[in-house]
Order: C-alpha cells, then sequence, then structure tokens
C-alpha cells in the first residue's frame, strides 16, 4: 500500500528488501564502481539486465521478461560482474542506482 500511495504522490519508492541491497552495495562495492568508459563497454541487453537486477528480480524472472534464457541471464550478470568489476547483486544494484537505471 505504501508503494502505491507514494507512486500517486510521484514519489520514489524502494522495497526494504531493495533498500537494503542499495546501501549494501554502496558500501561494499563503492571503490569497485568504474567510470563512465566502463559504462560505455556495456551492451544494450546488459543494461537491460542490469536494470532488472537492480529491481531485485531472479534470473528466472530476467529470462521470461526478456525472452531468453535462464543460463543466457546468468552469462550476462558474469559478464556485469566482470566488466564493472563488481562481485554482488547489492553492489550491481548500487552501481545501476548511481547510473540512474531505476525509475523514479
Amino acid at each position: 500500500m505504501l508503494a502505491i500511495r507514494s507512486v500517486l504522490r510521484e514519489k520514489r519508492y524502494l522495497s526494504p528488501d531493495i533498500s537494503a541491497k542499495v546501501i549494501e552495495g554502496y558500501i561494499d562495492g563503492r571503490k569497485a564502481v568504474k567510470s563512465g568508459s566502463t559504462w560505455d563497454s556495456l551492451t544494450l541487453r546488459e543494461r537491460e539486465v542490469l536494470k532488472l537486477i537492480a529491481e531485485g528480480r531472479k534470473n528466472k524472472e530476467i529470462a521470461e521478461i526478456l525472452f531468453i534464457s535462464a543460463k543466457t541471464v546468468a552469462k550476462h550478470r558474469s559478464n556485469l560482474m566482470n566488466k564493472l568489476d563488481l562481485h554482488s547483486a547489492s553492489a550491481l544494484t548500487a552501481y545501476a542506482v548511481e547510473r540512474g537505471l531505476l525509475a523514479k
């Protein structure tokens, strides 16, 4: 209900689980966040997967949304972690937030 009220008031809302991931990722991964040139190296599909990871979605959900296999999602996740030198979903989420990928 809080999420709906927030959205209706044109405010941002992150679930407690996502908020915890963002904070954890920010604390753990802040030093590992790369410059804009690393962002430029991400493919469009990797950016789509990153956004969905940041929304708290699991590989299977992402696969269904993007009409790809869960193994392909896992490979994109691995590529993201390698390219960005980030080693957890929470660090990826913090990076996505920093890049403005989550809706306001």
